[in-house]
């Protein structure tokens, strides 16, 4: 399955490589804006109390735009359906269900964090269980945030190593990018090697979990239908 995926994903993508990377470019600018207006990031000097209000801000700011990932990964979702996509369409969590969309985002993300402290391994575990969310909240709108994070667990049961192998040849790309986050003694500079990391693998990532998805909700919906 693994290599089908993988041949799937890259006819379904061919020749909109460039234009993927481009959108996630887009969508990082646009996520990260009110970080690179920090002055902290080029060396400037900052009280404790303008660090914070920035650090402050920079989160709110973030999670009220994050919706746009999800955007992002339906836009891929329609292009591995055949469909036509365009950048303006990754604003669409924002113009319906903002709350829902906004609330999936932080819980998913307040549910990684809390898994991957415990280690990383069921962090791992975690993110690739919760990998169908974003595009299940698109076709089963009517379902709550957490009966889609619950629908993704379904569709991943007995999946994640799969999945896993299906994404490994771009764990090295963010690795690198996230070891340079760690280790470089400048924050713009680390923040930068990950901010590229993450565009470079976001558009290939999400376009195999999509084209997995398609199979998985398949297969889903026919046992479904026979218990039924």
């Amino acid at each position: 399955m693994i290599q089908t995926w993988t041949e799937r994903t890259h006819d379904a993508i061919n020749g909109k490589r460039s234009l993927l990377l481009a959108w996630s470019f887009l969508c990082a600018v646009i996520l990260e804006f009110s970080s690179i207006l920090d002055p902290t990031l080029y060396g400037a000097e900052a009280d404790s109390v303008q660090a914070i209000v920035f650090l402050l801000s920079t989160i709110v700011v973030s999670f009220m735009l994050y919706p746009l990932i999800i955007g992002y990964h339906w836009v891929i979702l329609a292009i591995i359906r055949g469909q036509h996509g365009q950048f303006r369409h990754v604003f669409r969590p924002m113009q319906g269900r903002y709350g829902k969309h906004l609330l999936s985002v932080v819980l998913l993300s307040i549910f990684r964090v809390l898994w991957t402290l415990l280690f990383i391994v069921p962090g791992i575990m975690k993110y690739l269980s919760y990998a169908f969310t974003y595009f299940i909240l698109r076709d089963d709108p009517e379902l709550s945030v957490m009966d889609s994070i619950t629908k993704s667990r379904a569709l991943m049961h007995g999946r994640k190593w799969e999945a896993f192998k299906l994404i490994s040849p771009f764990i090295p790309i963010y690795v690198t990018g996230f070891t340079l986050f760690v280790i470089v003694d400048s924050v713009l500079l680390s923040a930068l090697a990950l901010s590229i990391a993450t565009i470079l693998v976001r558009p290939f990532i999400v376009a195999r979990f999509a084209v997995m998805y398609e199979d998985m909700r398949r297969t889903y919906d026919e046992q479904w239908n026979k218990s039924a």
